[in-house]
């Protein structure tokens, strides 16, 4: 009899302890936030060179569409080839904005968006050399002895390094200056490499705002901006696709980002709107 009795306590509370963890469960959605679901799930696939601006893209787009505004925004930020190949593996994002339309446009030809891409915006690259280099006279000082190591994006990943061997060759030195190349696999780090172990680098305008702009000015490093004719200005035309064409909140955020107040502030933090 008492063993008995110790078996029916045993299996009386194994039975309350799975309730309550049922009822845990879908208090709390699964693990969710409250009143979050998988509609209310924005997950961005974006280039490094919209790290600053991304932030103030997101809060806006809240502002204007009031409906979202508790949803979980996530943002993925790496090279525009990284992302492409996560997107390649399944990797669940619903928006992928790119630092050009090529990445774009060759996912929408393999079929895997939800419609055809759209310029959203034009990076523009900017050089950034420490200020004892004088650089008056443009890139041509990259030659000089005084220059060691330049940083650049990975031109296979990143259409910025892309654009910064486009500036070298047209201006008759890339083959002079090639062998001083440190690589950074996006942007981000090349502006890193360029601000820590550079004496020169091209990065996107956009990413010398914040901290990134304090930390220019500790390191002594003065920017040189270009001209669309000193480069090919389609190079950077920065595109963007919808990937989920189901999810209500992907869409939403794809036309906010063709929208008038998406451009003021791209425009703001180093781009090119038409």
């Amino acid at each position: 009899m008492i063993r008995y009795m110790k078996v029916a306590c045993r299996s009386l509370l194994l039975a309350c302890f799975l309730l309550l963890t049922a009822l845990f469960t879908v208090s709390c959605g699964g693990g969710n936030k409250p009143g979050v679901g998988d509609r209310d799930l924005l997950h961005i696939a974006a280039a490094s060179n919209l790290s600053y601006v991304m932030p103030k893209l997101i809060r806006e787009f809240k502002a204007r569409n009031t409906e979202y505004m508790h949803s979980d925004i996530r943002v993925t930020k790496a090279s525009s080839g990284s992302l492409v190949a996560q997107i390649r593996n399944n990797a669940p994002f619903t928006v992928f904005l790119s630092a050009d339309k090529a990445y774009p446009e060759a996912l929408y030809r393999d079929s895997l968006t939800a419609g055809p891409p759209v310029v959203y915006a034009e990076g523009l690259p900017v050089m950034v050399y420490k200020e004892g280099i004088s650089c008056r006279d443009g890139v041509d000082c990259l030659a000089g002895r005084a220059v060691k190591r330049i940083a650049i994006a990975q031109p296979d990943l990143a259409p910025y390094g892309k654009a910064a061997l486009d500036i070298l060759e047209r201006a008759g030195i890339l083959e002079k200056v090639r062998a001083k190349f440190v690589f950074g696999v996006s942007v981000t780090q090349t502006f890193q490499h360029a601000v820590a172990a550079a004496d020169a680098g091209f990065v996107a305008a956009s990413l010398l705002y914040g901290d990134s702009g304090k930390q220019l000015d500790e390191a002594g490093m003065v920017r040189m901006d270009f001209v669309p004719g000193e480069y090919t200005a389609s190079v950077l035309q920065q595109g963007m696709v919808l990937l989920d064409g189901s999810s209500d909140i992907a869409a939403s955020f794809f036309a906010f980002m063709q929208s008038e107040g998406a451009g003021e502030i791209l425009g703001q933090y180093g781009y090119r709107v038409e």
